[in-house]
């Protein structure tokens, strides 16, 4: 908003302007034909004046009038469409404690709820945080495992995930659409009339589901229309904080280069209790160009777990040059986070620094500024950093920098690498290896190195190749194609799958053939190579063996699922010849025998496949007394 006169705005000015009365003593003739003149001042009896002066004095208040009751409609209806008339309560019925919150720091993902503690226990009642209806559930192996979405009227969608069951109606719907289709997995959807629910209603009971790593309520608020995911403690839950964040450790990097390139120079800092300093009174720095980066972290009072930061502010001489915020995040958006940290320090040490600078080819929506710090005028510059909580407690950094007139050593591109850039397509061809990359693939510049070596054993299939290294991340699925050996014909095809390597982890695809070529897709860079598996998965009882007697009703019969190469890609379970329901967690299957089992001798028959396409097929006995 502009400001044409003290104390006036721009908008302000146009309403009053449109009045002549207000225009001042020299009004303008607006007969046809009629140039404009300067009159003179216009002299009326008293009586007339003080009746002018009071229609000046009515129409300018029924104006003020207008113009609040616009503002206080605004503000209603934001309030009305950001926050909810009424705050949320409370998920569980326990005191309000996290070992999570909302946009931490995630493996390739910003986490985008929060993380409700269960004090180590399962099978808590979980409660709806307002009025509403049950607009869907999700069941899947990995991921939210099993999870309810309840739909407000106020414009939100509050999800509760990792569940052990649903409430009593809803499990029954659900589990009958399962043995209707024989499927686990669902994605099921329902009109507002058919699971309506009341604020304070039992929803469902909390577990380890899905990518839970220890029992606890994940929970989430989206936005009903964008289902963009909102920060939940901005919705009214009481949690005592009065500690700011703590900065542990600030970084410089040269920006004449991509960061890939570039490794992170640490400044040794100073301080405590949200006020730090640099330990020397100007940091030197060895490039004209710098960006910084900070590892920090949150806490609140009562908590020993570490959280994200909410907000991040970077300032050059008083000038905003960074800003981040934690309140919205879409899931599509969510993989960004390895363009807001320094990736390879991460995958090499387990170390998240943020950068507090936007690189090429990040675009999340919650960063704003370049972040890149202009040092080459050789003076002494100010530098700012404020981090603030969702309870507003601040931690501040100030210190001064100056480019030092040095350039810093950087390590040498290597020879015969291809230079990929952000926002370009781009593809990198070898002898027995073909890569195609999408345009928002990279980050930053890459000077991307593809070697191929020889590869020995008895189940290679190809060449083993390396596509540059897994401490540069990939935003998106990108695909590789590999040549197979001479020997790898016919049903042996059938029979081979790609398998990359990123120093970590192992992730197998099945892909597709055309010719003696296999393409599959992935999503992380490293070492590639074509496996062949004609050997079939393995299952084995976990707390019983075949054959067993068992006397109580609530049996449950555990099995250990394990594929040396390729990983198990399906299941099923029968009991007696039908077809049985099963709970997951990772490769551990459990099958729940119904109470309505009659006492006798059963058989439990057992399928499992291979993501190479090998099946296994074992028959278990067992007694009921």
């Amino acid at each position: 908003m502009k400001w044409n006169q003290p104390g006036r705005p721009v908008i302000f000015q146009h309403i009053f302007m449109s009045n002549p009365v207000t225009r001042g003593p020299w009004p303008v003739h607006t007969s046809i034909g009629l140039p404009a003149t300067r009159q003179e001042p216009l002299t009326l009896p008293p009586q007339q004046e003080k009746a002018k002066h009071r229609g000046r004095s009515f129409h300018s208040w029924i104006k003020w009038l207008f113009l609040l009751l616009l503002l206080l409609t605004g503000v209603a209806g934001y309030l009305y469409y950001v926050y909810p008339l009424r705050p949320f309560r409370d998920p569980l019925g326990l005191p309000f404690r996290l070992s999570g919150n909302f946009g931490e720091l995630r493996s390739n993902h910003f986490h985008m709820g929060l993380d409700v503690r269960t004090n180590g226990q399962e099978n808590l009642p979980v409660y709806a945080v307002a009025d509403g209806y049950v607009s869907r559930i999700v069941i899947e192996q990995y991921g939210l495992g099993k999870a309810v979405f309840v739909t407000h009227p106020t414009g939100y969608t509050t999800v509760y995930a990792h569940l052990n069951r649903f409430y009593d109606d809803l499990e029954a719907t659900v589990e009958a659409q399962q043995l209707a289709i024989q499927k686990r997995e669902q994605d099921m959807r329902f009109d507002p009339a058919r699971f309506p629910v009341r604020r304070g209603q039992l929803i469902a009971r909390s577990g380890n589901t899905g990518a839970s790593e220890a029992p606890h309520l994940h929970f989430e608020v989206r936005d009903t229309k964008t289902g963009n995911n909102l920060n939940p403690l901005l919705y009214g839950f009481d949690m005592a904080d009065d500690k700011p964040p703590v900065l542990k450790g600030l970084y410089w990097y040269n920006r004449q280069y991509s960061t890939y390139r570039a490794a992170a120079n640490s400044i040794t800092i100073e301080g405590e209790d949200g006020e730090y300093h640099a330990a020397r009174k100007v940091i030197k720095v060895r490039s004209p160009f710098i960006s910084l980066g900070i590892r920090a972290e949150d806490k609140s009072n009562d908590n020993r777990f570490l959280f994200g930061i909410y907000q991040t502010e970077l300032r050059l001489d008083d000038r905003p040059v960074y800003q981040a915020g934690l309140d919205s995040f879409s899931y599509t958006d969510s993989r960004y986070i390895n363009a807001c940290v320094d990736y390879g320090k991460w995958v090499r040490s387990g170390i998240y620094i943020q950068h507090l600078s936007v690189l090429p080819g990040n675009h999340l929506p919650a960063v704003k500024g370049a972040g890149v710090l202009d040092l080459s005028d050789g003076q002494v510059h100010k530098i700012s950093i404020h981090l603030r909580d969702v309870r507003h407690n601040t931690t501040t950094f100030e210190s001064l920098v100056q480019y030092s007139g040095a350039q810093e050593a950087l390590s040498r591109v290597p020879p015969g690498a291809h230079t990929l850039v952000p926002g370009r397509e781009s593809a990198v061809k070898g002898d027995q290896c073909k890569v195609v990359f999408s345009k928002d693939a990279f980050y930053d510049t890459v000077a991307f190195v593809l070697k191929e070596q020889t590869n020995s054993g008895m189940n290679k299939a190809s060449a083993l190749v390396s596509l540059h290294h897994g401490a540069v991340p990939v935003h998106d699925h990108y695909t590789v194609s590999l040549k197979a050996l001479p020997f790898v014909t016919g049903r042996l095809q059938q029979r081979v799958v790609m398998q990359l390597n990123n120093g970590k982890r192992k992730y197998v695809a099945k892909g597709t053939w055309k010719d003696n070529w296999l393409t599959a897709s992935f999503d992380m860079l490293g070492t590639v190579q074509l496996l062949i598996d004609t050997i079939p998965p393995a299952v084995q009882p976990v707390g019983w063996e075949s054959g067993q007697s068992f006397a109580a009703n609530n049996i449950l019969l555990q099995l250990l699922c394990k594929d040396e190469a390729a990983g198990i890609a399906g299941f099923r379970a029968e009991l007696d010849g039908e077809w049985m329901l099963y709970d997951s967690k990772g490769d551990d299957f459990t099958v729940p025998v119904p109470a309505d089992c009659k006492p006798g001798k059963h058989l439990l028959k057992v399928t499992i496949t291979d993501v190479a396409g090998n099946s296994r097929k074992q028959v278990f006995s067992f007694v009921k007394d």
